[in-house]
């Protein structure tokens, strides 16, 4: 289970919502980590449309041990994050008062960024509850 989408406009964001709401269901996310990972979704691909124009999305499942979930990986030919650790470290503790990325962080398992040469490379994983994982 894999998908790539391409970011180019604000409207493209709708439909990838929608997708990806769907393969988080059939990864076995319940109802609020299905609205996590969505939302999600969408702070990123607006961070592409706002710093960069235009990038990619690409969403698949990963399973690491025993656990199951969904990880999506967002790149772009922006003008990269100058400090990533460094606005990951102040991240408020509280959604209203945190950058796109800083929620991400607080809604989503796991934020890393990627290197690479030019742009922006960021991955973010949510786990499947033990309770919830569907083979």
């Amino acid at each position: 289970m894999r998908k790539t989408f391409q970011i180019d406009y604000e409207w493209d964001i709708v439909p990838i919502r929608s997708d990806v709401r769907e393969m988080a269901k059939e990864v076995g996310f319940d109802d609020l980590d299905q609205a996590r990972i969505v939302q999600s979704i969408s702070e990123l691909a607006r961070n592409v449309i706002q710093h960069a124009e235009r990038g990619t999305l690409t969403i698949f499942k990963v399973k690491e041990d025993e656990r199951v979930g969904l990880r999506i990986q967002v790149k772009d030919l922006g003008p990269g994050i100058p400090d990533f650790d460094q606005l990951m470290r102040h991240q408020s503790r509280q959604i209203g008062e945190a950058s796109g990325l800083q929620q991400v962080g607080l809604l989503m398992d796991e934020l890393i960024s990627i290197p690479v040469e030019l742009g922006t490379c960021v991955e973010a994983t949510k786990w499947v509850k033990p309770s919830r994982v569907v083979e």
